[in-house]
């Protein structure tokens, strides 16, 4: 079969629903047990999904892409650290399913994801990406993410030591911080936007 003759699969992108965490659970699986990209060691379950999401939805975006009414990939945002100073800045996170790859899943998801932080008034965006990752490194720059940092050797999984890199995508504003306007209050414009976009 000729890949590079398929006509582009046709991505659509929502929020996140509790319908889709054993496709989820499935997709980064792959990643937790062939690569270090992920550096957990054991798989995650659906149930570990929907808590995770249960507890993070209304501050931040949890957004899936659908094929076909399947999910071939999930992004989403969580907290960078607990203290309040850090309330502005948001740590992404995107997997795109193993057979998906090169179909522009990432891309929509990302800008989805992106202009969902903006519009609810995140500052300041962080990737961690387990090294050597040149692919992600790569998307992460075409968003505008600068690499800003590298800690070696963090990390064992697969028989070796691995480093983990951070991208930082450039901040918005110097302006003094608003309110973190909830997901769903956003969400509607967002997709609009990217729509007529």
């Amino acid at each position: 079969m000729h890949h590079h003759l398929m006509p582009s699969a046709v991505v659509e992108v929502r929020p996140a629903a509790a319908g889709d965490w054993a496709a989820v659970a499935e997709l980064v699986n792959f990643y937790i047990a062939t690569t270090t990209v992920n550096f957990r060691t054991e798989p995650q379950t659906p149930q570990a999904w929907a808590e995770d999401w249960a507890r993070g939805r209304d501050r931040h975006p949890w957004l899936v892409a659908v094929i076909d009414g399947e999910v071939a990939g999930i992004a989403y945002a969580g907290q960078w650290k607990a203290r309040a100073a850090y309330d502005w800045c948001a740590e992404v996170t995107g997997y795109v399913a193993d057979g998906r790859r090169g179909q522009r899943v990432g891309h929509a998801l990302y800008r989805a994801l992106l202009a969902t932080l903006d519009a609810q008034g995140y500052r300041t965006v962080i990737g961690v990406i387990g090294l050597p990752n040149e692919p992600s490194a790569r998307f992460h720059e075409a968003f505008g993410f600068q690499h800003t940092g590298t800690l070696r050797g963090v990390g064992y999984k697969q028989g070796r030591w691995c480093d983990i890199g951070f991208w930082q995508r450039a901040a918005a504003t110097d302006a003094p911080p608003g309110e973190i306007r909830p997901f769903a209050a956003v969400w509607p414009q967002v997709r609009a936007a990217l729509d007529g976009s």
